[in-house]
């Protein structure tokens, strides 16, 4: 009636990307790893909003590895 709850909506996300990359399971370095994602898509003109509104797991994953080809290039 009411739809998922946001927590559960975060909770299959984090689940998901687990899921793709174990690693982020530690938060030290999936934070690090988020934060690279950032700086990554706000370089290409998204902006903060428009990053934090990503919710797809396949979009994410595909971002830092965006990044971390960005990143192997400098």
């Amino acid at each position: 009636m009411f739809g998922q709850s946001q927590s559960h909506r975060v909770w299959r996300m984090m689940s998901a990307l687990i899921d793709a990359r174990p690693e982020w399971a530690d938060q030290d370095t999936f934070e690090a790893d988020r934060e690279k994602m950032l700086h990554y898509g706000l370089s290409t003109s998204m902006t903060m909003e428009q990053l934090f509104r990503i919710t797809d797991p396949d979009v994410i994953v595909g971002l830092w590895t965006a990044a971390e080809a960005k990143e192997a290039e400098d």
